[in-house]
Parts: structure tokens; C-alpha cells; sequence
């Protein structure tokens, strides 16, 4: 499964998308693009982009309280909403804000603009409610085997094709040579009789 990221007046971008990529990475998420805004315009443009093509989108950045700030526009959103939208608010230790908003199969993480925030929000709540919505992770990965497994496995099916091919002539020569004996036996056996006949008849002509 793929998320997406929006930056809003963020300047961590680089140090967020490695964070994210480990995290989410374990939960078998994998980044698909990443796209900024600066303005609620363009934020909305941009959330309503992410949301056409896939069911996770993370926001960082914007929430510091504003008019123009990411808590503030989506309260905006969650008003006009109502009860559609389920969202909760998480805090940490210094009182740093942290959204989970979703509606049916999708969701939107809103992060501040701070990794170890991040880290710390990730690992409190958010991790779990992603794996808890899309049960992710615990499914077993099919192991893709090397090409040196392939290929060992390739030589052992082929050589073992040549020892069957192998054991199938020698199984066929014996065969016929057991059928040329008994062929040859077949023959001295009719032979025999054939003089055992000749005998039985020069035998009765003299008598």
C-alpha cells in the first residue's frame, strides 16, 4: 500500500521523508510522491490530489495555531463534515499537537514539523491505529528465493532429469534384452520340438 506526504510551511522535508519511509516501511507502506503548499488553497488542492489516488496521506507542518494553520483548516473541514469524519488529537509531553483523521478506507496523519515529535507521535498512537485500520504487517511476505537458489534449483531438477533420463534406457535395454532372451528361448524350445517331431515320425515310418 502506498501513502502520500504534504509538506505545509515545512523546512524539515528531508529529514520527515526518511523518519516516515523507516517507519512506514515496517507496516509494508511504501512513499508514492511528495508535494507542497504553502497557502490553504494550495493545501486544499493538494490534499484533494492525494486523496484521487490513495487511502493514506500524512501532512507535516502548519500546525502552529493560525489562521492559515493546518489544526485551524481542518476544523474548517471537520465542521463542515460533521459526524462523516471520525478525527482524534493526540499531545505529547510539551503539549505538541497530532491528528488521525479518517472517513470509510481513508485516513490523514497530521504531524508537526519537527522529526522527534514525529518519532514520538508515530510510535505513541499512530503506528498502531494504521495496523489496526489496514492490518498491516502481520501478513507473511512470500520469500522471493535468489538467483542462485533458482539457479541451484535449476541444476539439480535438470541433472536429475538426466539421471531419470538415464535409468529409463537402462530399464528399456533391459527390457529388450529380456525380451531377446526370450525370444531365443521361444526358438530353441520350437526347434526342439520341431526335431522331437522329425524323430516321432522316422520313427513311426520304420515301425
Amino acid at each position: 500500500m502506498e501513502y502520500e506526504i504534504i509538506f505545509y510551511h515545512s523546512g524539515k522535508t528531508f529529514e520527515a521523508e526518511r523518519l516516515l519511509d523507516r517507519k512506514l516501511s515496517g507496516l509494508h507502506l511504501t512513499r508514492r510522491l511528495s508535494a507542497a503548499a504553502v497557502t490553504p488553497e494550495e493545501l486544499a488542492d493538494q490534499l484533494s490530489g492525494c486523496l484521487s489516488r490513495c487511502n493514506i496521506i500524512v501532512i507535516i507542518g502548519g500546525l502552529d495555531g493560525g489562521q492559515q494553520s493546518t489544526d485551524s483548516i481542518l476544523s474548517m473541514i471537520l465542521s463542515a463534515q460533521g459526524d462523516s469524519l471520525h478525527c482524534e488529537k493526540l499531545l505529547d509531553e510539551e503539549d505538541n499537537p497530532a491528528y488521525y483523521i479518517c472517513a470509510e478506507q481513508q485516513c490523514i496523519l497530521v504531524l508537526p514539523d519537527d522529526p522527534a515529535v514525529m518519532e514520538t507521535m508515530l510510535d505513541k498512537r499512530l503506528l498502531s491505529v494504521l495496523k489496526e485500520k489496514y492490518v498491516l504487517g502481520d501478513e507473511e511476505q512470500e520469500e522471493v528465493p535468489s538467483m542462485e537458489t533458482v539457479t541451484a534449483a535449476l541444476q539439480k531438477d535438470l541433472s536429475g532429469l538426466g539421471q531419470n533420463t538415464s535409468d529409463y534406457h537402462a530399464r528399456l535395454m533391459a527390457q529388450q534384452q529380456t525380451s531377446l532372451n526370450r525370444l531365443r528361448l521361444l526358438t530353441l524350445v520350437s526347434a526342439g520340438i520341431g526335431i522331437l517331431l522329425l524323430i516321432a515320425a522316422i520313427l513311426t515310418a520304420f515301425l
